[in-house]
């Protein structure tokens, strides 16, 4: 009866040969506070595990969109920029040879009225 202090506090405030009665009606209503307060628990989690399984359902959607979109948009858009670069870096190089070449015909033409 020491781990159960209300059941000693019953005993005392009893004080009768008749207190089994009160503990018998002491513990059923316990255990139908008991009962209640598991079924609103219950009822608790089955609202809230349809919830979780559809949060970590769009997290592990999440997971293979980064895993797998992503590096895709990405090659796509690298693409897409190096096609459009691809023109541009050409003409630049067209240019640049065509510069090189004309400094090089100014050279030579500077050296040849030089010597002559």
């Amino acid at each position: 009866m020491v781990a159960l202090p209300r059941c000693d506090e019953l005993r005392r405030s009893i004080n009768s040969p008749k207190y089994e009665a009160m503990f018998i009606f002491y513990f059923r209503w316990e255990i139908r506070e008991d009962l209640r307060l598991a079924g609103e628990i219950n009822a608790l989690c089955a609202r809230l595990t349809p919830i979780i399984d559809e949060r970590k359902n769009s997290v592990d959607e999440l997971d293979v969109l980064v895993g797998r979109s992503v590096p895709d948009k990405m090659d796509e858009f690298i693409k897409g920029v190096q096609g459009k670069d691809i023109p541009n870096l050409i003409k630049l190089q067209i240019l640049g040879r065509k510069f090189e070449l004309r400094a090089r015909e100014k050279t030579f033409s500077s050296r040849s009225s030089k010597e002559t």
